[in-house]
């Protein structure tokens, strides 16, 4: 059936020791994909290998190297790059190849999926027609627990994520930006699409999601994302204060340097005057307070 079938993409960067746990989980889901890109980024180690092996054992896995030379990795503007490509790719093999699929799935090369992952989001979607953008909730593994990293369940997580093909289409695909999953969750909004985390989806990432990079680098980029999506400088305050007092004051300070940075070059926001519409009214003085007040009361978003 079409609305079961979905092909999936995975960037990957110096992923060796990561990459074969995902791989097992992929190839053990309870619903597999039609067919699975894995995009090789400049990658130093052993993940060339890891991937053609995969390739050579399972045919609906394709693995297509991107050659640009760019070396060392930068956590914001580069990862829609590498998306965008793989979904380019796996579209046009799909394409090709005549595969039925009705979902578009992206999952980073650093997660372990529980077997009924996909099971269980695409399920979500046949309840809610509506429903454009749906991702897992992420947990951490901390001693022999597994904790949910808490975020706002009303908005898709980056990864591991599903969008249904239709509402894909309809916000132009996956677009070059600082934060192409924030972007794409207000996108689907605008056209009338519902996006969620479904939390009861398992997902385990082996490293929390701003570990790699450093949460410092990490944070500088929400600053970009956030002056590039309009939030007001009033709002940004907020959450800086927040981070501060509440959650840590390097993130804090990582925010408001990557903030200040754009407000003081005076570069181009996003032009799309109905995402600018839509984050004013998420990002106004008052929604933010209210968040804040609820992320105190509930933990969202500490580490």
């Amino acid at each position: 059936m079409k609305t079961k079938s979905y092909i999936l993409v995975t960037p990957a960067k110096n992923e060796e020791d990561n990459l074969p746990l995902l791989a097992k989980s992929v190839v053990n889901q309870s619903i597999r994909p039609k067919l699975w890109v894995i995009v090789n980024d400049n990658s130093m180690d052993k993940t060339p290998e890891i991937i053609d092996e995969l390739s050579s054992e399972y045919k609906w896995i394709i693995g297509h190297e991107l050659k640009d030379e760019v070396f060392e990795y930068d956590p914001t503007h580069r990862y829609s790059v590498v998306v965008r490509e793989g979904f380019k790719v796996a579209r046009k093999i799909g394409h090709e190849r005549g595969l039925p699929y009705g979902f578009i799935g992206l999952v980073d090369a650093d997660f372990i999926l529980e077997r009924r992952f996909f099971e269980k989001v695409l399920g979500e979607f046949r309840r809610e027609p509506k429903l454009g953008i749906a991702s897992g909730g992420v947990y951490l593994l901390r001693g022999k627990k597994l904790v949910w990293e808490r975020t706002n369940p009303n908005f898709a997580r980056g990864s591991p994520r599903v969008f249904r093909r239709e509402c894909f289409d309809d916000i132009g695909g996956y677009r070059k930006f600082y934060s192409p999953d924030a972007l794409s969750n207000y996108m689907a909004r605008i056209k009338g699409w519902k996006v969620k985390q479904i939390v009861s989806a398992i997902a385990v990432q082996m490293r929390a999601t701003q570990e790699r990079y450093g949460y410092y680098k990490s944070s500088i980029k929400r600053g970009y994302v956030n002056y590039y999506l309009g939030t007001p400088p009033l709002s940004a305050l907020l959450w800086v204060l927040y981070m501060g007092i509440f959650d840590s004051p390097i993130k804090a300070s990582g925010f408001l340097k990557g903030y200040l940075e754009k407000l003081v070059s005076r570069e181009d926001k996003i032009d799309n005057k109905w995402v600018v519409e839509l984050v004013k009214t998420d990002m106004s003085l008052k929604s933010n307070f209210l968040k804040v007040l609820q992320m105190i009361k509930t933990g969202y978003g500490r580490s």
